[in-house]
């Protein structure tokens, strides 16, 4: 394997931008015919740069990559000639949903390329430094730390992000993604799919103030052994044929950023006491109108995890209208050998009343918070079936589900549970 050191291209620690010497060694390995780019133990100080095709960025332990604290410095992938891109946006689209848009920058860019890798050994870190952009997402966020469109071919392990300004990993209309051993701490959402296909995420840690994992229109995705806490939803996903197993979700120590009077948002680090440190739901449905949904959502399956401190077990509400989820509705889901820890709010299976969901609790544990008013395991609407086999519920004083439409219940040794 061919290697190349950003620092032979002239990037030093210092202060200074080292855009151009890592783009410059970038580009040189990537007309080598690829090979390792490798960054080494230090501070280094950058705004955006792309990958290419066949190069690995290897950072070595004690490697910082650190974001610039200024948003237009993330724009240089425009002036890009050895791969040119071009405007992708038109009148009327999300900006979200196109990859040269500036919501999609990223410290990191990866564009149209295959065989693309980033490592890190331990004690590496790429820092997003919380940027602020007044003209970003929700009037503040910046940057995403790893932003990538249309790849087939990546292998992401080993570093630790902090401080994401906003999603740690952004990666859209891709395939044949390998994810292990990566850490993400604070920012926005941990990792984020869209229109992605074989998918494979295990033994990393997502301790996030938004979103753990999120996306949708996804194929085929495998999520293991994950250590999870976030101050919005541990999982907010759709796809189909997914598998999440033996994931383990607490209490968020880190608070979600948008929760924080305005004028402290463009400061780092977060002011831990005025954000939100509450979990809004274990499982989360999402779909909305920035993909065409490929597939059927559905036969998704979470066993052998455990959820404490999220307020909501389950959330699908469809209605057609609904901003996070109006594209396609759910078809099943199964929850199975998982417990659920001092929930204090009512799940909610709000289907498509033309395409019904399923949906199985399998021998979990379900415990109320101590202080909270009871309320209903579920609220049902356009549901095909509901399913609760070996279900143990503690702190409940009369468990119950309000039914709102047609469709089965089967409940199989479980504690008397009225039907409303």
């Amino acid at each position: 394997m061919s290697v190349f050191s950003i620092t032979d291209f002239g990037a030093v620690t210092s202060d200074r931008l080292q855009t151009k010497a890592i783009q410059d060694t970038i580009d040189a390995c990537f007309l080598s015919g690829g090979g390792r780019v490798v960054i080494p133990c230090g501070i280094f100080i950058t705004g955006g740069i792309r990958l290419r095709s066949g190069v690995e960025l290897y950072l070595e332990s004690g490697a910082i990559l650190r974001g610039s604290e200024n948003p237009e410095d993330y724009n240089g992938f425009w002036e890009d000639t050895l791969e040119p891109v071009r405007d992708e946006s038109f009148e009327g689209c999300i900006r979200s949903a196109v990859a040269t848009s500036s919501w999609c920058n990223g410290l990191i860019r990866v564009l149209d390329a295959e065989n693309v890798t980033i490592t890190g050994e331990k004690g590496s870190y790429i820092d997003g430094r919380n940027v602020y952009n007044a003209e970003g997402e929700e009037k503040y966020r910046g940057p995403h730390a790893i932003s990538v469109w249309r790849c087939k071919g990546l292998t992401l392990s080993g570093y630790t992000i902090i401080d994401s300004a906003n999603w740690a990993h952004a990666i859209f209309q891709s395939s044949d993604i390998l994810v292990q051993n990566i850490s993400v701490y604070g920012g926005h959402d941990g990792f984020d799919i869209r229109t992605c296909d074989n998918v494979l995420i295990e033994n990393c840690l997502f301790h996030t103030g938004d979103d753990c994992i999120a996306g949708f229109d996804n194929h085929d995705v495998t999520v293991r052994n994950c250590d999870l806490a976030t101050a919005c939803s541990v999982f907010r996903f759709g796809g189909n044929h997914v598998l999440i197993e033996n994931c383990r979700s607490s209490p968020a120590p880190f608070g979600f950023r948008g929760s924080i009077p305005k004028d402290q948002r463009q400061f780092s680090p977060l002011p831990a006491e005025s954000a939100r440190h509450i979990a809004h739901t274990a499982f989360l449905y999402y779909c909305d109108f920035r993909a065409e949904i490929r597939r059927v959502p559905g036969d998704i399956t979470v066993r052998d995890c455990s959820f404490d401190g999220t307020r909501q077990l389950f959330r699908l509400e469809f209605d057609g209208e609904h901003k996070w989820c109006c594209n396609r509705s759910l078809s099943s889901i199964t929850f199975e050998n998982c417990e659920f820890l001092n929930l204090d709010k009512e799940g909610v299976l709000h289907g498509d009343e033309n395409e019904k969901v399923s949906y199985t609790l399998k021998n979990c544990r379900i415990t109320k918070k101590e202080d909270a008013e009871n309320f209903p395991l579920l609220i049902c609407t356009n549901f095909e079936k509901v399913t609760l086999e070996n279900i143990q519920l503690e702190g409940f004083a009369q468990p119950y589900v309000e039914q709102r439409s047609k469709g089965i219940f089967e409940f199989t040794n479980t504690p008397p549970i009225q039907i409303r």
